[in-house]
């Protein structure tokens, strides 16, 4: 037991002497980031936006020369968009500017190869010449990932007349009518690397698409948006590596053709163009549509109804008319999504029908598309739907909610309902981009939005169920 004492001492003695000499010690940071190998510095600089990675260059000699060699150009707007838009002259200035640092940035890049080329500005037809040369600069670097994002203000489509148009010469397609397309140096077959296409607010034809769906054996994503110029598109065959496509808001497409693919998840604003067949893997569909009947919204996708693991539906009609439609049974359903106008005070019950439709249902999502003039909580009692046992249900979402009757019927019918119900989320935020009020601050009314939920759902909910609002 001495020993033991003695032992402890002279430790805490020897602990004492140790941080009075470390305390003496003048300590001085050692950048150890700095001495890691190039490739390695490089690699962390890629998960950075051109600004930024070029930004590092003023912290040593050591980084100048890195981010030149960044493999992931990403040029994302330095400013927000929107203010741009506001302004024309002040929109003019900035799109010259973002075209003279894209330029200027090309010319000392260093990078062999591109994991990602993204270009994300209000862009239009003026800039056609400096995007076609910056699209062959990607394809030389046999790019993975080429993102075109040429919104106006950053989030609207633009007249197709004044949209940039992706040359289809410079796939070495041949468009005999056109007599003022410049000549493109054969590409010797880069564009085959491509992995991902994203284009937004760019004029593509079918042609242009298909070449690309038969010609990169490595393609597994492509999104267009706002193409007015797509008409026909044909995407089959059982070869495609294709996994996920995105059809948006193309006015003019007549067909979308689908058959003999391993395609995974579809997502369209077209969903009444659509012909499917013969597409196993699929197991997500995401269709928006401005009709009012379910039987416009989902004719295309009927035929894989009963392979379906997730469901979105984005529509201007109101909860209560899917009441009135006969859903058939999604045996392999897990996940579904509505996305709907909110019109009034009116019952949201209808939902229910494509609930208990899904035996397997475990997560549901309500999404109100808010566009309130003048906020007004009806004074209505709830309604009582009748009981259906809901086995496997574990998460709700309630996106847009405004604490009328409609939203607090709903909580309950899942309540009564929902065995396995797990959590509950509430998001007061307004889900529409065109959100208009004349009455209140935005923020007011989401901040009122947030207290009726807190107010009326914390008394309603039990305490194995979390509730959050955000």
């Amino acid at each position: 037991m001495l020993q033991e004492t003695l032992m402890a001492k002279r430790l805490q003695l020897s602990n004492n002497f140790a941080l009075k000499k470390c305390s003496r010690r003048v300590c001085t940071p050692e950048d150890r980031i700095s001495q890691l190998p190039d490739d390695i510095l490089v690699h962390i600089l890629s998960f950075l936006s051109v600004k930024e990675a070029a930004d590092t260059s003023v912290l040593s000699k050591r980084w100048l020369p890195l981010w030149r060699y960044v493999p992931r150009l990403d040029f994302a707007a330095t400013k927000p968009l929107h203010e741009v838009a506001l302004d024309e002259k002040l929109r003019k200035r900035h799109m010259k500017k973002y075209v003279r640092w894209v330029n200027r940035t090309l010319q000392i890049c260093k990078a062999q190869r591109l994991d990602q080329f993204r270009v994300c500005f209000d862009l239009n037809k003026f800039a056609q010449h400096d995007i076609d040369k910056w699209l062959e600069f990607a394809f030389s670097r046999q790019v993975q990932r080429l993102e075109l994002e040429l919104l106006k203000g950053g989030e609207l489509i633009r007249d197709c007349d004044y949209c940039y148009t992706f040359p289809p010469q410079l796939l070495g397609l041949n468009q005999p009518h056109s007599n003022n397309l410049r000549e493109f140096p054969p590409l010797r077959h880069n564009f085959k690397s491509v992995k991902v296409l994203l284009l937004k607010c760019v004029n593509v034809t079918g042609e242009v698409l298909e070449f690309f769906l038969q010609n990169c054996p490595y393609l597994e994503e492509m999104v267009v948006y706002g193409a007015a110029t797509l008409v026909n598109l044909d995407v089959v065959g059982p070869s495609l590596k294709l996994k996920h496509l995105g059809i948006w808001s193309c006015p003019d497409l007549t067909s979308l053709k689908i058959r003999d693919t391993n395609l995974v998840t579809l997502g369209t604003t077209s969903g009444h163009k659509l012909l499917l067949s013969n597409v196993p893997m699929l197991i997500e569909v995401d269709i928006i549509s401005s009709s009012s009947t379910l039987d416009n919204i989902l004719a295309g996708v009927s035929c894989v109804f009963s392979q379906l693991e997730v469901l979105k539906i984005t529509a201007n009609m109101g909860l209560e008319y899917m009441g009135h439609y006969k859903f058939p049974e999604f045996t392999k359903l897990k996940k579904f999504v509505v996305c709907v106008r909110a019109w009034k005070d009116m019952s949201v019950l209808g939902c229910k029908h494509v609930i208990e439709a899904a035996p397997l249902l475990e997560e549901f999502e309500l999404k109100w598309q808010l566009k309130w003039a003048k906020p007004t909580r009806s004074k209505r009692k709830c309604r009582k739907a009748e009981r259906f046992p809901l086995h496997h249900l574990k998460v709700l979402r309630l996106s847009g909610y405004y604490g009328r009757t409609s939203d607090v019927e709903l909580v309950r019918y899942f309540l009564e309902n929902a065995i396995a119900l797990e959590k509950i989320i509430v998001d007061p935020r307004a889900q529409d981009v065109y959100y208009v009020s004349f009455s209140l601050d935005k923020s007011e009314e989401e901040q009122m939005a947030r207290h009726f939920a807190k107010l009326q759902l914390e008394a309603e909910v039990p305490s194995h169920i979390q509730l959050l609002v955000l």
